[in-house]
């Protein structure tokens, strides 16, 4: 959707991927097929562009500081510090003063029961990082469900609240240098098998539900002083 506006506006868009003959890479003016970690294609990359964004978060710190140090990577390093890591993200939102399940980090196995203790249960253990679209994480719904759990996982993580939740909502949004602040409305998303399968919009909940949303994805912005679309 980035690549479509930013074409229809004039911009020439090049598109790094590991996989090749990907979607924004059928419509962009260039395609570069490489590894996110291989530097030397990153490099050659960033001289070609006048500024690089992120499509999502689980980009290697290095590759980022590479390529930040040739042009303009916008959102820009703390925001992807933060979002990559489910535990940083948590402390950075409980830290700031904004609504998060109960958590507690899970460094390894010895540390999970007293976890389990502290946020109780039912719960869900997450991967600290690399988790995407619903992967890198299992349920405990009982304190004898932890060995399964950390055998499943297997890595540092976090325990999180089971919040009986009845709808998921994103903010699509844009932020500029100047601070200023745009944003696309509400969206109600629905999963598959926990993988997003479909978006709607308008997201048909109440103005105030919405309003909420967009006033706490606006501080997320500011906090993180995000530049660009997320």
């Amino acid at each position: 959707m980035l690549t479509l506006a930013a074409r229809r506006m004039g911009y020439r868009v090049h598109v790094f991927s590991p996989d090749t003959d990907s979607p924004a890479g059928r419509i962009a003016n260039r395609e570069w097929g490489a590894p996110y970690d291989d530097l030397e294609a990153a490099r050659e990359f960033a001289r070609s562009v006048d500024v690089v964004t992120l499509e999502f978060e689980n980009i290697p710190s290095e590759t980022v500081e590479e390529l930040s140090s040739l042009v303009p990577v916008r959102p820009g390093q703390r925001a992807l510090r933060t979002t990559q890591n489910r535990l940083r993200e948590k402390e950075f939102l409980r830290g700031a003063g904004f609504p998060v399940a109960a958590f507690r980090g899970v460094p390894d196995r010895a540390s999970l029961d007293a976890a389990i203790e502290e946020v109780g249960v039912p719960a869900v253990l997450k991967t600290a990082g690399f988790g995407y679209d619903g992967k890198g994480q299992t349920g405990i719904s009982t304190a004898e469900d932890a060995d399964t759990a950390w055998e499943t996982l297997g890595d540092e993580a976090v325990l999180e609240a089971w919040v009986d939740f009845e709808l998921e909502l994103s903010v699509v949004a844009a932020r500029g240098l100047d601070g200023s602040f745009a944003h696309y409305g509400a969206v109600r998303n629905t999963h598959d098998r926990h993988i997003l399968d479909l978006t709607v919009a308008p997201s048909g909940v109440p103005p105030g539900v919405e309003d909420e949303a967009v006033r706490i994805t606006a501080g997320i912005f500011e906090e993180l002083d995000v530049v660009g679309t997320a």
